[in-house]
């Protein structure tokens, strides 16, 4: 009898890494269930996961690091430097006669050597300079710029989130109704066919059972697919994966929202940053305007040369020879070809330009935010009437099961009582989903 052949060492280690490989991609499939307690707790869990804000996170990180970066003008630069030099032809410069036996005129002659070598320090620093100091101002701006955005992006995830949540806790609750509606209903349908087929009900009646068994199926399908539509966008912003749930825990139990008025909203952050945009474009026409300033710089030297006949270095104590100095610079722009004055033109345009976008963003958040009280008002009124009217609806239903329980009342009374209740409560779910969509409007901009 043969042996099995054994398996070689190359193949159990591929054998194991493709096992270890399995197991990772296997768990990276797990799905996460993800409980949510409060609206509170979701916005916390999102602020920490959400895959958009990290882009806004880095953004103002990194216009913190351009305004350290816009500061280092004012602090003195230091540079090293090596230079080598082979000159063909030495100056010429004229000098007295008297140094070479030739007195009463010049002599024209050739100072230097054929190599020359300089090594050292040069210090630049600015002294007076308007346009840098006005450029760390737009810095700092932008920097003020990216917080806002950054500020406007949360008060619009706030929005998202509660909006998305008090529709995942009201489908969740429309689903528990149309769970016990349909309940209701498919076993009045199949009672009112049994009679219709007894000669004891008219079709029409029977009939009318079968709609509201059909109509109670339409709100579950409905409710369900909302919740499902509302954990998909939860997931979206957690950052989530398909295969992942959420289960909201809460309830609100039918409670409507509290009245506001425009008095306690913050200023929308739309207005924060059409603020900046205007300060910036004056920071800008300032700029333009520094242009036409002189401008102050120190700079300095301090180094070695070295002068040779021949090529080479030598490091010698006699070999270098001190070369150092210290100057100042005044420079004021004369004549640029009128670009400066044509830039400066168009900075005005822009900041005229950003001064009305800022006084539009003002006029149409004070409309915007009026409108916004006036409709949650409206709709708070409207839901706690489908409210009532609902509970009413319900009441009737109730009454007229138990009326026909007791044999006072035909069947085909009930069926219309109950329809009147379907009716009822989907007006009312809906009010309600229409309340708490301006509510999620609101709330995040509550002092």
């Amino acid at each position: 009898m043969k042996k099995k052949p054994r398996m070689t060492f190359n193949k159990q280690f591929m054998l194991l890494l493709f096992m270890i490989i399995s197991f990772k991609a296997g768990a990276q499939t797990d799905p996460v269930l993800v409980d949510v307690a409060s609206v509170e707790e979701l916005i916390k869990l999102i602020r920490t996961q959400n895959p958009d804000l990290k882009s806004y996170l880095l953004n103002v990180e990194k216009s913190s690091f351009e305004v350290k970066a816009s500061k280092s003008v004012f602090l003195p630069s230091v540079t090293g430097s090596f230079g080598g030099q082979k000159n063909f032809e030495l100056p010429v410069t004229p000098v007295p006669g008297d140094f070479f036996g030739q007195p009463g005129g010049t002599v024209n002659a050739q100072f230097g050597q054929e190599y020359a070598y300089n090594a050292g320090l040069n210090l630049t620093m600015s002294l007076i300079d308007w346009q840098s100091m006005l450029k760390v101002k737009m810095a700092k701006l932008t920097y003020e710029a990216a917080e806002a955005q950054q500020a406007a992006y949360l008060q619009l995830l706030d929005q998202q989130v509660h909006f998305i949540y008090y529709s995942l806790v009201i489908s969740k609750q429309a689903i528990a109704l149309a769970e016990k509606d349909m309940e209701i209903a498919d076993s009045i349908a199949s009672l009112s066919e049994q009679k219709f087929r007894e000669g004891t009900l008219d079709a029409i009646a029977a009939n009318q059972a079968g709609i509201n068994s059909n109509v109670t199926r339409q709100n579950l399908t409905t409710s369900r697919q909302l919740y499902h539509n509302n954990s998909n966008d939860l997931k979206l912003l957690l950052g989530l994966r398909a295969v992942d749930s959420i289960h909201v825990v809460a309830d609100i139990n039918y409670e409507l929202p509290p009245k506001y008025s425009t008095k306690e909203l913050v200023p929308d952050e739309e207005i924060r940053l059409a603020r900046i945009g205007a300060q910036q474009a004056q920071n800008q026409v300032n700029i333009q305007k520094s242009l036409f300033v002189p401008k102050l710089s120190l700079y300095g030297y301090y180094g070695k040369q070295q002068f040779r006949e021949n090529f080479g270095i030598e490091f010698g104590n006699n070999s270098w020879t001190n070369y150092s100095y210290l100057g100042l610079n005044f420079s004021i722009p004369i004549f640029t070809g009128f670009s400066t004055k044509n830039k400066l033109r168009a900075s005005k345009v822009d900041l005229e330009l950003a001064e009305y976008e800022l006084n539009q963003v003002n006029l149409e958040s004070q409309i915007q935010d009026a409108q916004l009280i006036e409709e949650y008002h409206s709709s708070l009124i409207n839901a706690s009437l489908a409210l009532e009217a609902f509970r009413l609806y319900e009441k009737n239903e109730r009454l007229t099961l138990q009326k026909y329980s007791e044999g006072l009342i035909s069947l085909d009374r009930y069926l219309y009582a109950f329809e009147d209740y379907l009716k009822a409560e989907n007006a009312f779910l809906n009010s309600l989903l229409n309340t708490y969509s301006y509510y999620s409007q609101i709330i995040p901009r509550i002092q």
